[in-house]
């Protein structure tokens, strides 16, 4: 799958995206965060992949800004 995330603020934060998969049980599984931290304007893209031996029932993403390593605010979408 492919992950991209703009940063369109100047505001001396950065912005980070993760995929999210949730299983046959119910729980969520926070995968690791992807950083762009190349100023206002910049898109970063990877392109990464997910496996769960317990199945993925559900799959989301979730985009956050951030201050040094603290998470200031976000928003999650499920697909």
């Amino acid at each position: 799958m492919t992950l991209s995330v703009t940063d369109t603020v100047a505001n001396d934060h950065h912005v980070q995206i993760r995929y999210l998969t949730q299983q046959d049980s119910g729980s969520t599984r926070y995968w690791p965060w992807h950083s762009n931290t190349s100023g206002e304007g910049k898109t970063v893209v990877w392109n990464t992949t997910a496996k769960s031996d317990y199945g993925i029932w559900g799959f989301g993403v979730e985009v956050a800004q951030f201050e040094g390593d603290t998470l200031m605010n976000s928003c999650v979408d499920w697909g």
